[in-house]
């Protein structure tokens, strides 16, 4: 979906939160997220757009991998690892906040 070239500040135990800037469209069981800052849409698929519901209020970073864990079959440091990587390019895009 997204690619940096920035490394995230973000641990397990960071609190995020969407950005109220972005634009969310439901597409079949994909999301579409247009940023009005950057002119650009991201397609989000099954697992992002969980993650994406996740971060409706604030959320601590671990909280979000023991829904998905308890959702899908994932090993905790895979989740954690892929739910790191995948929220520090939202936060690239300017689509999530520190909360």
């Amino acid at each position: 979906m997204l690619q940096s070239d920035k490394k995230s500040q973000l641990d397990i135990e960071s609190r995020v939160q969407r950005s109220p800037s972005p634009l969310a469209s439901r597409v079949g069981d994909d999301l579409v997220l247009f940023s009005v800052n950057r002119g650009m849409y991201y397609g989000v698929p099954l697992v992002g757009k969980r993650i994406w519901d996740l971060m409706e209020a604030p959320v601590a970073i671990g909280s979000i991998c023991d829904h998905l864990m308890s959702e899908f079959s994932v090993d905790r440091d895979v989740c954690e690892s892929e739910v790191l990587d995948f929220i520090g390019q939202l936060e690239d895009e300017e689509l999530v906040i520190k909360a």
